[in-house]
């Protein structure tokens, strides 16, 4: 079609005009040829035409012979010949033919380009662009300067989008050539991965051994109260094009239950939850105060004929007639559904979505919350929240509209969503396949491991202990020397040094007490009072002494040569701003000062500085030479007790910590209150802080003593391990989900559940939501 824009020469300048002022016609019936038929007098009585001013700035000709089309470039004044044939279609039809849809049937004045048509279907999908934004976009592009004086067609391009999205809706669910006309909820897509009978599966073929979700469905249920519509201005005058053959509901059927079911007001008990309690809020100008339905829980598609409008709010009444319509969606055979609502605790329903459910109270969480009911899969229950935010695009525009015209088009915009979910559906579903499934290298070696235990089992029980987690309880420090002391009954005389493992411990207990009075001398500052100074001379005197025992009595173990060893004299074990830092620890701690304000204590007498002549200290090489490599396998021991000491206190004080943080922090409502809460935080960030030191400090002497395979187990610790996260204190926390612990809370479950009933309660949370995980 002769869509184009031209310009005239005047003589001085070029002239906006178009094709149709220069004598352009076009004729239909006989391949561009006039009818014959048609006489110059011809002339259309019934139509006078448009009065609109003609000008150099508006390209239209102000003539009852032309005909409006309208299209993607603008509005066009075209010289439409029809044929006028015994034989020939009617002017309607004849339009069809070359592309125009009319905007009436009978006199056609005005046409619309399908692909026009089309395009203003994509803006109203993909932006929300109303019919009088779009047509205000055409008269603009076709004068820029004076669109009001184009011709008004906006309620001529409301009147064929309905008809033309009708048509096309038709087109799509393979009802355009048939005489039959669509049911309840044929003219819309549904899910293609959930079960449809007679759709994706045969119910005929079912195995009983396969489990029962496989043939269940899942289903969210949710409102949405922006999709509101006031009450129409001549309800008498609507005309519904695909009622009920949509997402929307029949409005017939649909009236009549809720004309007999009855209204009880409920009141939740829940707090935080108004979804309810507002349910019976009335709202005079409204027809609809919001839409509500349901959608597959899984992949998130509207169900077909299930959306309902709301009269008051998300009552039951509503609910329940949009829950059994998708119930009653190609589920002819499937016995078992899962539903999830926001309100169903108040009902015997078993699933309330992840968000929804932190607004009830805690204990509908474990019951309702979809991470324990099993077969349900990775799913949050609230999709549909995401599904509504394309609708309440279009929300604001179809307020207005009539009752039909609204539904019709919520129905395309869901018809939309579900369509490009499905074309997108496979390249999802593999790449969650990918995440869910290990290497082939992996599976290999999985699958080897379980056929070599399934045929050793009858010879060899034990083969199977593969499937059971080897857990057992880290030994602390006390138990690995009172295991050395009792070994060396055993050892012939002279291979062991006999009361060694006693006296590596009291060395160790001595650098313990090097970094609790290193750390205390460090929060000192720069202006300590003289009885901080007497408390710090008292306790490096102490110390002092007991390190002059204790190098009295290495003479017995390490003989003659630790006299002629110097390097001993050099060497200082102070703590450098590094290995203090370590995990970020001290800078956690809050009563740490600043560098610069450090109390500066005389370097003559600093006990805490001094190295202990131990086989960490010496290295590993020089105690071969001196011929006690038994001391370095005892210290080891002891060192693998004392790091396992430090972990469970670090695990303690966290789960404490995070307790505090719950259950004391949150809860102060005055600053007496806030205050006291926050002196037993510090309290304890005090005792975690030093253990991390103390951790830090033994796993760098097992370094100096090789014991790379135990450092494997023992990793360093990060500043990102010392959080008290919610996930330690509250499982049923917000998007704790997938939430996961750090590595050192697995190392020693049971020696943690022995001696602390919180950390039993604590584990036995964490286990049970771990075997939830994989139940679903």
């Amino acid at each position: 079609m002769p869509f184009h824009r031209i310009s005239q020469w005047t003589g001085g300048f070029f002239k906006d005009t178009s094709l149709t002022k220069i004598g352009l016609e076009i004729h239909l019936g006989h391949q561009g040829k006039p009818c014959p038929e048609v006489t110059d007098d011809w002339y259309n009585t019934d139509d006078e035409g448009d009065n609109f001013a003609e000008g150099q700035w508006v390209p239209l000709v102000n003539d009852p012979w032309t005909t409006t089309v309208v299209d993607t470039s603008g509005v066009h004044s075209l010289m439409i010949r029809f044929c006028w044939c015994t034989s020939a279609l009617g002017p309607n039809m004849q339009l069809f033919e070359i592309g125009l849809f009319p905007a009436s049937f009978t006199s056609p004045k005005t046409a619309f380009t399908f692909a026009v048509l089309d395009d203003f279907l994509l803006d109203n999908l993909e932006c929300g662009t109303s019919a009088m934004n779009y047509y205000s976009k055409l008269r603009r592009i076709t004068s820029s300067v004076f669109p009001h004086l184009v011709p008004d067609r906006y309620r001529e391009l409301m009147r064929v989008g309905r008809q033309w999205r009708q048509l096309k809706q038709l087109k799509w669910h393979g009802f355009s050539h048939e005489k039959q006309k669509p049911k309840a909820g044929e003219l819309a897509l549904f899910c293609p991965a959930c079960p449809q009978a007679r759709v994706n599966i045969n119910l005929a073929e079912r195995n009983v051994s396969n489990p029962a979700w496989l043939y269940s469905k899942s289903l969210v249920m949710d409102g949405n109260f922006k999709a509101k519509h006031m009450f129409p201005a001549n309800p008498t005058d609507e005309v519904a094009l695909t009622d009920g053959l949509g997402f929307m509901v029949g409005d017939g059927r649909y009236k009549l239950h809720l004309a007999e079911a009855q209204d009880i007001v409920h009141r939740s008990d829940c707090n935080n939850h108004r979804a309810v309690n507002q349910a019976n809020t009335s709202r005079h100008n409204l027809e609809a105060t919001g839409i509500g339905g349901c959608a597959c829980a899984r992949h998130g598609c509207f169900v077909p004929h299930s959306m309902v409008d709301f009269q008051k709010g998300e009552r039951q009444m509503n609910m329940d007639y949009a829950l059994c319509q998708a119930l009653g969606y190609n589920t002819d055979g499937i016995d078992r559904a899962l539903t999830f609502i926001d309100i169903n605790c108040m009902e015997v329903i078993p699933g309330i979505g992840l968000w929804h459910v932190h607004g009830h109270q805690d204990k509908c969480y474990v019951r309702y919350a979809s991470n324990f009911i099993t077969g349900t899969a990775r799913i949050d229950g609230e999709i549909m929240e995401t599904l509504w935010a394309p609708l309440n695009i279009i929300s604001p525009s179809a307020r207005g509209m009539s009752t039909p015209h609204r539904k019709e088009c919520l129905d395309f915009q869901m018809n939309d969503c579900n369509f490009m979910k499905m074309i997108q559906m496979s390249k999802f579903l593999c790449r969650k396949f990918k995440e869910a499934t290990a290497d082939d290298d992996t599976l290999v070696k999985w699958e080897a491991e379980a056929a070599a235990a399934q045929d050793d089992r009858l010879k060899n029980p034990s083969a199977m202990d593969i499937y059971e987690v080897k857990m057992t309880k880290a030994p602390t420090r006390k138990q690995q020397e009172l295991h050395l002391l009792t070994r060396q009954a055993r050892w012939p005389a002279g291979e062991i040094h006999r009361g060694a493992a006693t006296w590596l411990a009291s060395g160790i207990t001595l650098e313990e007490a090097q970094v609790v009075l290193l750390i205390d001398v460090k929060k000192l500052g720069r202006r300590p009072t003289d009885a901080q100074k007497l408390a710090i001379a008292r306790r490096h005197d102490r110390l002092q002494g007991q390190i002059d025992e204790f190098v009295r009595v290495t003479v017995t173990f390490l003989g003659d040569q630790l006299d002629e060893y110097d390097k001993l004299d050099l060497m200082t074990m102070m703590l450098d701003a590094a290995e203090l830092d370590s995990a970020g620890s001290s800078s956690d701690d809050p009563d740490r000062p600043d560098d610069k304000d450090q109390y500066d204590t005389p370097v003559k007498f600093t006990p805490e500085t001094l190295v202990i002549p131990l086989p960490s200290n010496i290295g590993i090489e020089r105690c071969a030479e001196w011929g006690v490599t038994d001391l370095v396998l005892q210290e080891i021991s002891l060192r693998e007790g004392q790091a396992n000491d430090a972990l469970h206190a670090i695990r303690v004080n966290l789960a404490d910590k995070a307790v505090l943080f719950r259950t004391t922090v949150r809860s102060a409502k005055s600053q007496a209150r806030s205050t006291r809460a926050w002196a037993r935080v510090h309290s304890v960030d005090k005792i975690l802080h030093l253990n991390v030191q103390m951790y830090s400090k033994c796993r760098s002497q097992l370094i100096h003593l090789g014991a790379d395979d135990l450092l494997v187990k023992l990793r360093p610790l990060e500043k990102a391990d010392l959080k008290a996260t919610t996930v330690m204190a509250d499982p049923n926390a917000r998007s704790q989900r997938n939430s996961t612990l750090a590595w050192f809370w697995s190392i020693d479950v049971q020696g943690d559940s022995t001696s602390n009933d919180w950390m039993n309660e604590f584990y036995c949370v964490h286990w049970l939501r771990t075997l939830a995980l994989h139940d679903r």
